[in-house]
């Protein structure tokens, strides 16, 4: 279980550093320039986060599906993994095990701290627009086991 804290963690942290990277950078959007309207919020145990909503190709490979995370200035962050392209629709979220960040599979990936790393155990992800989705997602404790549900919503 160590192992697959660490490599969680470590995959969190190379998006988290993509993203930080690609929210410099200008999005074609149809000419309107940057990326100011990409942004997200997320609720965990009563406290909301918002900030910066950028998506890229899924880190595990999956040709059509996107990781996209919403980072707050404070350091918080809340990442999906596989969310599907299309427009709309409504994909159910998986528990993580260890081979679930290397499937098709959606998952979700919350920290609140450097300390406190939620993992998703289930929950809906769905699609309201070709770039924003909402979400409703299960998650627990990696070092707690304490379980919490994790809201909010995202625009790409």
């Amino acid at each position: 279980m160590k192992l697959f804290k660490r490599n969680i963690f470590i995959k969190s942290l190379l998006l988290v550093l993509v993203v930080a990277f690609l929210g410099s950078c200008k999005k074609d959007d149809g000419g309107t320039g940057d990326i100011a309207s990409a942004s997200g919020k997320f609720s965990v145990k009563g406290t909301e986060y918002s900030g910066p909503c950028q998506a890229i190709p899924a880190t595990s490979g999956v040709s059509g599906n996107l990781d996209a995370i919403i980072a707050s200035s404070t350091g918080a962050s809340f990442i999906v993994y596989n969310i599907p392209t299309g427009s709309s629709g409504t994909s159910n979220v998986v528990e993580i095990d260890s081979d679930v960040p290397f499937s098709s599979q959606l998952y979700a990936i919350c920290t609140v701290n450097s300390s406190t790393i939620y993992s998703s155990t289930g929950g809906t992800v769905t699609k309201t627009g070709s770039n924003s989705y909402k979400f409703s997602v299960n998650m627990v404790d990696l070092t707690t086991n304490e379980t919490v549900t994790v809201t909010g919503s995202g625009k790409y």
